[in-house]
């Protein structure tokens, strides 16, 4: 029997590595920058502390539409294939209340989370066929202002589903094998927001790593003389999910505001996938990742003429994975994004948001000799829509 090797590095995600970065339709709308606003709900994910202004209740909720395409081709031309891409529609809720000098409130949504189907008979089954992995994240949080300088602190709760599934090779017989784990994890965040002037802020965030332990069954498919090695058995993993550093700055031209983000995510975290069988006689699984930390910049604009606002914006998303790591479980690659967006004001409380996107995964050659030896790269379409319910005027 062929050594076994199961890859669980999840796949096509929404930025670099897998992060989602499109979290509330305001943003997604400027390139997905956002730490330096004080004006919109979705300020409870990218900076809480710009919220302790005293203006009272406000409520965000997004919906994001998101479909990736990948292809991978041979490097020696002899075959090509493209991925089996679905609708994703990970949700966005934000809340939160702001009185005198303080606020509180909570983040509720999906910062990272990938998935990809190859076809059952690719030329890579037997490296894998199918991941998604899922984490949802609830993040509540206080926030107190000091005049001009306003702080945040808080805490994060993950909760993650991966699952797995690829084909074995036995040399002349083939199986499968299907694994699902989950588990929770506990970070922390934390956030400034600076008004310098009455045209000019900035704004700071930062959330910390999340480990987390995942437990679930794997589910094998073999010929019989194999039973004995690989039975359906307990199974269990460790993610670890990034530390992120966000800086920005906002500057308003009268009708026209421009943004800026900079986010350093430190990949370096996902050093290694390891897998843990509970049966002896099944091989555990390790398999490196070396991934390294990113940057991505982010930048837009938003032109606003009484309750019409337009919005436009740009960024570019560096790939933490090496070359020699490059997999068809894992065909990360540096994106670039184009975004437009729209909000339209009902009256001084009810605002409809949209956005669109267009991505592109840029494509790049493995150099993991002990993968499928080819080149992948793609597209990606994204759309969003939201409602927001914030103080009057």
């Amino acid at each position: 029997m062929k050594k076994l090797v199961v890859l669980l590095v999840p796949a096509v995600a929404s930025a670099g590595g897998f992060e989602v970065s499109q979290q509330t339709a305001v943003s997604a709308g400027t390139g997905n920058a956002g730490v330096a606003r004080d004006d919109d709900p979705g300020a409870a994910w990218h900076d809480p502390a710009a919220l302790a202004d005293g203006k009272g209740l406000r409520i965000d909720l997004s919906l994001v539409f998101a479909r990736p395409a990948i292809e991978a081709r041979a490097l020696d031309g002899a075959w090509t294939e493209s991925n089996e891409g679905a609708w994703a529609t990970p949700p966005h809720l934000d809340v939160s209340y702001a009185r005198d000098r303080w606020a509180a409130g909570v983040s509720l949504g999906v910062p990272f989370g990938s998935g990809i189907t190859w076809p059952g008979d690719w030329a890579g089954q037997y490296e894998v066929v199918k991941t998604q992995l899922q984490v949802f994240r609830a993040a509540p949080f206080f926030a107190w202002s000091f005049g001009k300088l306003r702080v945040s602190a808080g805490v994060h709760v993950d909760f993650a589903r991966l699952q797995v599934q690829r084909d074995l090779d036995f040399i002349d017989m083939e199986g499968d094998v299907a694994i699902d784990l989950d588990g929770r994890g506990y970070g922390v965040d934390a956030a400034l927001f600076y008004r310098a002037r009455p045209e000019l802020a900035f704004g700071l965030a930062y959330r910390s790593r999340t480990s987390i332990s995942l437990d679930g069954g794997a589910d094998f498919t073999a010929p019989d003389a194999f039973a004995n090695k690989i039975p359906d058995q307990n199974a269990s993993s460790k993610l670890v999910l990034p530390d992120q550093l966000v800086v920005g700055s906002r500057y308003d031209f009268g009708t026209y505001a421009a943004l800026l983000d900079v986010q350093l995510t430190m990949w370096s975290t996902h050093e290694q996938t390891t897998i843990d069988f509970a049966f002896a006689n099944t091989p555990d699984v390790m398999q490196p990742n070396n991934w390294e930390n990113a940057w991505s910049v982010r930048t837009g604009g938003e032109w606003t003429h009484d309750a019409l606002v337009l919005r436009h914006g740009l960024y570019y998303d560096q790939t933490p994975a090496p070359t020699d790591r490059l997999a068809p479980s894992s065909p990360d690659s540096s994106r670039v994004g184009l975004t437009g967006g729209a909000s339209w004001r009902f009256d001084r409380t009810w605002s409809a948001d949209a956005f669109v996107e267009s991505m592109w995964i840029l494509r790049r050659d493995t150099a993991n000799e002990d993968a499928l030896q080819a080149s992948y790269g793609g597209r990606a379409f994204l759309a969003g829509l939201g409602v927001r319910w914030t103080p009057g005027e």
